[in-house]
């Protein structure tokens, strides 16, 4: 069934898909004296639809974390569990675990749970977004099958000092401040980060569960969230060499309100987590290096009626790469890697410990005589002493018009079993093979531009076939544990389109994100579960954005919009489509050196009733009122 389904989408699928609308296909020349060093995705990762997001776009986001970037700004679908839960990822019909966040190239994945919480992930730690739709774990290893977000904290030299800040306060006592001080000069650059937030979120909500007509309004409760955390970064030049260090310290604390079907709760969560990374590159005329380390220390505790449940997680990598440039028009990139992982936790049978060791290789052929860019991918890793299937790809991209591409890419991926998968008190199972899977996508990238209009739009297709899917289940005496015993077959469609029109004052632009979505079981323990769309996976998933600037005044309308999802495996429960809008205006006065900015922005502005995840409200319109000031 496997090969049938995967030979069917290569032959004969009529898909098509896009790169990035704000990308084109990376240069081939080579600096006469030195290469530029750059991070692997942006000169190895061909084939693949995307979007990036720079600093002039994360500036009105400064006042969010992650969850808020990537609902308005990608066709992902974000599991919100409301203000004071967790928020994950589903990329391309996978799970929270299929979809990989990486820092500097570190994943921030938990490997008890597989996933990571972007809900705790500031926007003002942040200097770009990459954000990489499909399969590519011969290129950044573990996890990535449905998708990749890659976070990168920037270093600049010799541009002085500069500050960001950003105070706001909201609806439901919300307070928070942001800032961002940096300096560089020729051979030195530093930056400290803070930011700090706060609110009650004790808002008004319809209880749908109540018996009888009209539903009771009800106060939220047990909703209280502080958060606050710093960022140091220092980075060094000498001649060809560059050193970095960056220090990364978070405190978060969650009050958890309780569902509909509960009556109240006492719950709360405390997160914690040290980050440290130290790098250093060598740039030479033909060849590059790169060595890196992290040591990341995260804790988790769980509070619920005097119930500690407490986790805490120790990962350390390091990694020594290599690109080469031999002739123009061929690059490689290999290198190793070796990650150290352990748990603690009070619903751990044992205290885990895991070793993997990875080798990697990258072959690029980009002939400066036809405009062709081609990529293969290795990746070979062992944990403790278990060897993977290697993981490989291949990815292409022609531009045949103009700045007109096709691109194509094909992968074979893995995801390992979590701690939690396999070493849950009781309930774990220590045999539990990788997931792994097949992916593909094919597709189309198409700029237009005529006088002051700019139109860039892309289409993508993509079929994503995994086997050993791990599920938690019944078996026969009732207890719920993981098995390798799912088949999933995701395929569907993305859309990006992207228009804006110049005039002597100012600009009009709209954006626009879509992703069709269909992942369903081909292969199951249960045959009535053959053909039922996954539960949280939305067929439709969408979002528009419509900007007018006028000198210093901006207008900024968002909406977003999600299908219905299915609640159960057996695809009889639906929760309602929702959609939502934000509103933000805001006015800047330029003064001297400094752009000073106040806003006002209305999230949730019709006031929607909805859930994201079934029997958690959340908000209804929200307001927000901030002044930020730019000082380059």
């Amino acid at each position: 069934m496997t090969k049938k389904l995967l030979w069917y989408f290569l032959l004969s699928s009529s898909l098509l898909s896009a790169q990035l609308p704000d990308s084109t296909p990376l240069q081939t020349t080579i600096d006469t004296l030195y290469v530029e060093y750059t991070y692997r995705l942006a000169t190895f990762g061909v084939g693949h639809n995307g979007v990036s997001l720079g600093e002039e776009a994360l500036q009105r986001y400064a006042s969010t974390n992650l969850t808020t970037v990537l609902q308005l700004e990608s066709s992902f679908f974000v599991k919100d569990y409301g203000v004071t839960g967790i928020s994950t990822l589903s990329g391309r019909g996978g799970g929270a675990a299929h979809t990989n966040v990486l820092w500097e190239g570190f994943n921030l994945q938990s490997p008890m749970l597989g996933q990571a919480d972007i809900s705790l992930l500031p926007t003002i730690f942040i200097d770009q977004i990459d954000i990489q739709y499909g399969a590519e774990s011969a290129l950044f290893g573990n996890s990535s099958i449905g998708g990749s977000v890659h976070l990168q904290t920037n270093q600049k030299f010799n541009t002085g000092w500069s500050f960001l800040g950003n105070a706001s306060i909201g609806s439901f006592q919300q307070l928070g401040q942001q800032m961002k001080l940096a300096f560089s000069n020729k051979w030195y650059s530093t930056s400290f980060r803070f930011f700090h937030k706060q609110g009650q979120n004790d808002f008004f909500f319809e209880d749908k569960n109540a018996f009888g007509t009209p539903k009771p309004i009800r106060k939220q409760t047990n909703a209280r969230l502080q958060q606050t955390g710093g960022m140091m970064t220092h980075d060094f030049k000498l001649q060809q060499h560059t050193f970095g260090t960056k220090i990364w310290y978070q405190y978060s604390f969650r009050q958890i309100p309780p569902t509909l079907l509960q009556t109240t709760s006492e719950d709360t969560q405390t997160d914690m987590a040290w980050r440290a990374t130290a790098d250093w590159k060598w740039v030479g005329k033909q060849i590059s290096w790169k060595a890196r380390t992290a040591l990341f220390a995260e804790s988790l505790l769980f509070q619920n009626l005097g119930i500690d449940s407490r986790s805490q997680i120790l990962s350390s990598r390091t990694e020594l790469e290599s690109t080469w440039y031999p002739l123009l028009s061929h690059r490689f990139n290999f290198g190793a890697n070796y990650s150290y992982f352990t748990a603690l936790s009070t619903g751990l049978a044992i205290t885990p410990v895991q070793h993997r060791t990875a080798l990697f290789l990258s072959y690029k052929f980009s002939p400066t005589d036809m405009p062709l860019q081609t990529v293969f991918h290795l990746r070979e890793e062992v944990v403790n002493t278990q060897w993977t299937r290697p993981a490989v790809s291949l990815g292409t991209e022609w531009q045949f018009y103009k700045k007109w591409y096709l691109l194509a890419h094909l992968s074979h991926n893995y995801r390992l079993p979590t701690f939690n998968d396999l070493y849950w008190d009781v309930l774990g199972n220590p045999d539990l093979e990788p997931e792994y899977s097949w992916n593909s996508e094919l597709g189309i990238h198409f700029p237009i531009y005529h006088k002051n209009i700019t139109f860039k739009g892309g289409l993508t297709g993509f079929c994503n076939l995994v086997d050993n899917w791990i599920l938690w289940s019944p078996n026969p005496q009732g207890l719920w544990r993981p098995d390798n015993i799912e088949q999933v077959w995701a395929r569907g469609l993305e859309l990006q389109l992207k228009a804006s029109y110049r005039f002597s004052s100012g600009k009009i632009s709209i954006n626009t994100n879509y992703a069709y979505t269909q992942s369903t079981r081909t292969e199951s323990t249960t045959s009535s579960l053959i053909g039922k769309q996954l539960i949280y996976t939305p067929v439709h998933n969408a979002n528009i954005a419509l900007a007018f600037q006028y000198k210093n005044t901006q207008i900024l309308y968002q909406h977003s919009f999600t299908s219905s999802r299915y609640i159960d495996n057996l695809n009889t429960e639906i929760l309602p489509f929702y959609q939502f809008a934000h509103l933000r205006l805001s006015q800047s006065l330029p003064i001297d050196k400094s752009t000073w900015r106040g806003y006002i922005q209305i999230n949730n502005l019709y006031g929607a009733d909805f859930q994201i995840i079934s029997n958690r409200p959340m908000p209804w319109q929200q307001f927000e009122v901030g002044i930020q000031v730019d000082i380059q």
